[in-house]
């Protein structure tokens, strides 16, 4: 045991600097993984935003259809379907319908603006980590630095 003991400062040193190394490499993992779901949350922003986009859409397509079977009943019973009762509940239709369509909308903007405010979100953690990781492992080296020194 006494041969090896002018070795184990510099042994102690090569544990310090390998488990510097690891800590550099967890914090460079984790900081990955949260850039992955970072874009995964934009992902799923982007798949909320187009169902909204198809409610939009089917909002639409349930006005014309609406206001067709109003045009239609109207032409049927001998009515004018542009004017009086007919033509309010035409206007009726139209204005429900494009209260869905907006609501549809902002639903879109705001399943957008929570899928970028959730990947910046990550993106932050995957800083902090790789920081982490860095600030660790010099504190590793700093530490074993001084205890090698009082040696």
């Amino acid at each position: 045991m006494a041969v090896l003991a002018p070795f184990a400062p510099y042994v102690a040193a090569g544990l310090a600097v390998a488990s510097a190394f690891g800590q550099v490499q967890a914090g460079r993992a984790q900081a990955k993984g949260y850039a992955q779901e970072a874009a995964l949350a934009q992902v799923q922003a982007r798949g909320e935003a187009l169902k909204y986009k198809k409610q939009s859409v089917d909002v639409l397509k349930n006005i014309v259809r609406t206001n067709s079977a109003l045009t239609a009943r109207g032409y049927a019973g001998g009515i004018d379907p542009f004017s009086g009762s007919a033509q309010a509940l035409s206007n009726f239709t139209v204005s429900e319908g494009a209260k869905e369509y907006f609501v549809t909308q902002d639903n879109q903007v705001i399943a957008r603006e929570g899928g970028a405010l959730q990947s910046s979100l990550y993106m932050q953690q995957a800083r902090q980590s790789q920081r982490s990781g860095v600030f660790g492992a010099a504190g590793t080296l700093a530490s074993t630095g001084l205890a090698l020194a009082r040696l």
